[in-house]
């Protein structure tokens, strides 16, 4: 019988007009859990142990900040910025990231399930030591990212420009990359059980590993073949 795939599952949320508006002064509390708020054109600081469950986030800045065991639980963040932010011992779950800026931004030791990145700028993130399950990256830049021993299950990088991301040590399983551009993905040769490549990739990984061409059959060929 043929493997089933879960699907992915989407955010569940109540419609914005019914949440709260906001945080008190716009600030975090440690340890805090906030559900049901929708947040907007504010700026965050970073803080440890704060929960998010049903919430959106809409142009929101948490910039040059640390994040220490971060929960996300139905989750939706817009045209939000988390330039070299880094999130540590995170978990997200059916969380969705829709146009955000993600440069040089950090999930280290983090699990993130469920979750959608979609046309975001994530050139020099780090997702290093996390666990990824059911995650898509769709139209995103992520040049110059690392997953360094990273886990990723059922992920798929759709339409992705990749250059020069590393995944040295990372382990895959169903981990699609069909449609990206991987020129110059550093990834051991030896462990791409579980990686899924359209023709192009898997013979430009043949060659920059293994120093095997991989040519079309052309015509000369063909009638050479024939003449033996």
């Amino acid at each position: 019988m043929p493997k089933k795939h879960r699907v992915l599952e989407l955010p569940n949320l109540p419609l914005s007009e019914s949440m709260n508006k906001g945080i008190p002064d716009n600030q975090l509390s440690e340890l805090e859990s906030y559900q049901n708020v929708h947040l907007s054109n504010c700026q965050l600081e970073g803080t440890r142990g704060v929960d998010f469950q049903y919430a959106y986030f809409d142009n929101i800045k948490a910039i040059n900040t640390y994040f220490k065991k971060l929960y996300l639980q139905d989750v939706k963040i817009t045209k939000s910025d988390f330039a070299n932010t880094e999130w540590e011992e995170s978990l997200l779950s059916r969380v969705e990231f829709i146009n955000c800026r993600l440069l040089g931004f950090k999930a280290i030791k983090s699990r993130l399930k469920n979750v959608i990145f979609k046309d975001c700028q994530g050139q020099f993130s780090q997702f290093n030591l996390s666990k990824f399950e059911r995650v898509i990256f769709e139209n995103c830049q992520l040049e110059d990212s690392t997953f360094l021993e990273t886990s990723l299950t059922n992920v798929k990088f759709i339409n992705c420009r990749m250059n020069n991301v590393i995944l040295t040590n990372a382990k895959f399983k169903d981990a699609d990359f069909r449609g990206s551009n991987i020129e110059g993905l550093q990834i051991n040769i030896n462990q791409l059980k579980g990686v899924i490549l359209d023709l192009f990739q898997a013979a430009y990984i043949l060659q920059r590993y293994t120093n095997v061409i991989v040519k079309p059959v052309d015509e000369e060929t063909t009638d050479n073949a024939e003449t033996y």
